[in-house]
C-alpha cells in the first residue's frame, strides 16, 4: 500500500505480521485452555460473528470467555445480539452491564454511549 506522503515513510515502517485463525486445527485456541479473553483491537467482532463461534466443540475445553465488544466498530446493538446468540448457541451463559435496558431490548437501537461494553461467559457445562 502506498503511503500518503513522503514524509510518512521517515515515519513509518511496515512489518510482516504472520496471523493466525482463532479456531481451527491450526488456531490460536488449542486443547487444555479453560480461560480465555480476548483483546485484539476490534477483531472481536469477527471471531465472534464467525459461524465457528456458534458451535462448542470450537471452543474446546474453555470455560470462562471474557471480552470487550468495540461499538466503535459497530454500533448496532442488533449485531452485537448477533455475537451473544452464537456463544449461547456454543453452551454459554453471557452477562454484560446493562443486560435487559432500554438500549438492549430495541432491536433497532445504535449503540448511545461513548464507551465500550465489556462481556463475561461462562460455560453451561
Amino acid at each position: 500500500t502506498k503511503l500518503l506522503s513522503k514524509g510518512q515513510d521517515a515515519l513509518l515502517a511496515r512489518s510482516q505480521v504472520q496471523t493466525v485463525p482463532f479456531f481451527g486445527r491450526d488456531g490460536a485456541l488449542v486443547s487444555g485452555i479453560t480461560f480465555v479473553k480476548i483483546d485484539c483491537e476490534g477483531a472481536e467482532v469477527d471471531i465472534l460473528l464467525s459461524p465457528e463461534s456458534s458451535h462448542s466443540s470450537n471452543w474446546l475445553d474453555v470455560k470462562n470467555l471474557v471480552f470487550e465488544w468495540s461499538f466503535t466498530k459497530e454500533r448496532r446493538v442488533q449485531t452485537f445480539h448477533t455475537a451473544l446468540q452464537n456463544l449461547e448457541s456454543a453452551g454459554f451463559i453471557v452477562a454484560y452491564e446493562g443486560q435487559g435496558s432500554w438500549w438492549d431490548t430495541d432491536p433497532n437501537c445504535m449503540w448511545p454511549y461513548h464507551t465500550d461494553l465489556v462481556v463475561f461467559a461462562k460455560m453451561r457445562k
